[in-house]
């Protein structure tokens, strides 16, 4: 009896995400009208790039509905009513993440019409913003005390944290990855996309966990994510020599745009941001 009733909160719960997704789903539809026709492009025109900037949304209200879930001990009526909650949030959380990240990260480019044109490079760095702005969210979410308040403070907290991380990262890399996104530059799209989530990884990590009070969470969660950014930053190095020995990242990304190699280097690092989340807990 105790299984199957588990097993009902499970097909609620997951029924609860799967609404949410559809209505982003079609506030995106919505939105997107004047530039194109998703499902048009994603079924008929098989364009990856829309369907990437999808799949990251759609993620991206998943992971971040998860904060109801991970606190426990309300019941299964609160759970619910929570998540559901934190439904819209995360889909208002998400929009703004992915205008944020056209102005910021992917400067000097119109997203829209630049995923319309099959632009892959841009929509892997909207998947990388838009799970990542769910992993904020959850551990923002997540936890006892506080309340909705903090929760969003700690949200606004991570978000800056991300932007900083890709402001930093194209400052102090040898190569012009920002760039490369905007010419359609796979390769380059890899890695900043990877590079995000990697961090909303370490993020999480530094979010989770009750509210203790203000400054000692603000300064907690600053320290925490500027030691992300710099181990994230600091393996560059060991990860180009000894993960790809015959080649370096400048050369795949800039010169021979090779997402195969990038792929190995985004998987070590995400690696390595999932071991430095477990600490940070």
């Amino acid at each position: 009896m105790e299984f199957l009733i588990d097993a009902l909160e499970a097909v609620a719960f997951a029924a609860i995400a799967f609404l949410w997704m559809w209505i982003a789903k079609q506030l995106n539809d919505a939105r997107m009208r004047k530039v194109y026709d998703g499902d048009a492009l994603i079924v008929g025109g098989r364009n990856l790039a829309v369907a990437l900037r999808s799949a990251g949304l759609y993620l991206g209200v998943a992971v971040g509905m998860l904060g109801a879930l991970s606190g426990g001990g309300g019941g299964f009526a609160a759970d619910a009513i929570e998540m559901a909650i934190e439904g819209a949030v995360m889909v208002a959380f998400l929009y703004g993440a992915l205008i944020v990240s056209d102005v910021v990260v992917v400067h000097g480019i119109r997203n829209d019409e630049a995923l319309r044109d099959g632009n892959v490079a841009v929509g892997l760095v909207e998947l990388g913003v838009a799970v990542a702005t769910g992993l904020i969210a959850f551990g923002s979410f997540a936890g006892a005390g506080g309340g909705v308040g903090s929760a969003i403070v700690f949200f606004l907290l991570g978000q800056l944290a991300l932007l900083a991380m890709a402001v930093t990262y194209e400052r102090v890399t040898p190569y012009q990855v920002v760039d490369g996104v905007r010419n359609g530059n796979v390769a380059a799209g890899l890695m900043l996309g990877g590079m995000l989530l990697a961090f909303g990884f370490i993020l999480n990590a530094a979010l989770l966990g009750p509210f203790r009070g203000w400054l000692q969470d603000i300064v907690g969660f600053v320290a925490s994510a500027g030691m992300g950014i710099a181990l994230l930053l600091l393996f560059q190095w060991p990860v180009d020599r000894l993960f790809l020995p015959s080649t370096t990242l400048r050369q795949e990304i800039e010169t021979e745009p090779n997402p195969a190699a990038v792929a190995v280097a985004v998987a070590v690092k995400i690696a390595l941001a999932l071991v430095i989340g477990a600490v940070l807990l």
